[in-house]
């Protein structure tokens, strides 16, 4: 994503762990076991399931309701929630639960219709015929970015790539690109205004992934001399040197963009 859109950097918070007191017949315990070992620790205390408790419960769940955790609601649903839907025990559970996840999301509670369902799942069918790439569209980057936080306010396309002129805060000069797409957001709760995603089809198969680094989009980044920056091309920078700072941060947003919910 490009500098000017640097309202989506996401700050990693470091955890530090205290280590236990290690015996001298004990074996040594690793900062990663450590850290474990805390967190399933503070899970049985909370009443919140292991990892493994979960994938256990999930297992034993009947095909309608893994199909609903994974393909009708894996981007709105919240982790307790989720928790708790594996916690049942019965199948009229599930569905009771089920039936309330969508009335708590009902705008109109009093009216026949519920309005986020019927968005929800409109976003889901327009994402598999928009985006798919060998895969159903709202598995694809596009597809979970539109069923979370719908329709982008406006779209810049270059679904054939080709000659681009780089703006300034790309660094300048011309070159030439993959396919990719720019979504912009007038506002996201809980992220800012102006937000601006960019999409890049390196493969040339449909299959645009979100990608925090202005420069991947550039077909030429590899040649030699070609598709130089303004500075590059009077020789006081060089192509080694572009865009580290925001591939810092592509594992971070990635990760943000994926697990955050709106409201």
């Amino acid at each position: 994503m490009r500098a000017r859109s640097g309202l989506l950097i996401l700050g990693i918070v470091s955890a530090f762990i205290a280590m236990p007191v290690v015996r001298a017949q004990d074996p040594p315990v690793t900062s990663g076991q450590a850290s474990k070992d805390k967190n399933k620790s503070a899970q049985a205390q909370s009443g919140r399931l292991t990892r493994s408790q979960q994938k256990k419960l999930y297992n034993e769940l009947g095909s309608p309701y893994r199909v609903w955790l994974d393909d009708d609601v894996p981007y709105i649903i919240t982790d307790a929630e989720r928790e708790t839907f594996l916690k049942f025990s019965t199948n009229e559970e599930r569905e009771q639960f089920i039936e309330n996840f969508w009335l708590r999301r009902d705008p109109t509670p009093d009216t026949p219709e519920n309005e986020f369902k019927e968005e929800h799942f409109r976003r889901i069918a327009y994402a598999n015929e928009h985006f798919a790439s060998g895969k159903p569209g709202w598995k694809t980057d596009r597809g979970r970015i539109y069923i979370i936080w719908g329709k982008w306010d406006d779209l810049e396309q270059h679904p054939s790539g080709g000659n681009y002129n780089r703006p300034f805060d790309e660094g300048g000069g011309s070159t030439s690109t993959f396919p990719f797409e720019v979504w912009t957001y007038h506002y996201l709760e809980g992220i800012g205004s102006n937000i601006k995603i960019e999409f890049v089809d390196s493969s040339g198969t449909n299959d645009y992934h979100l990608s925090t680094d202005p420069g991947e989009k550039d077909a030429l980044l590899y040649v030699p001399g070609a598709g130089l920056s303004e500075l590059e091309s009077y020789g006081l920078a060089d192509k080694t040197s572009r865009y580290t700072n925001q591939r810092n941060h592509v594992a971070a947003k990635r990760v943000f963009l994926q697990h955050r919910r709106p409201g």
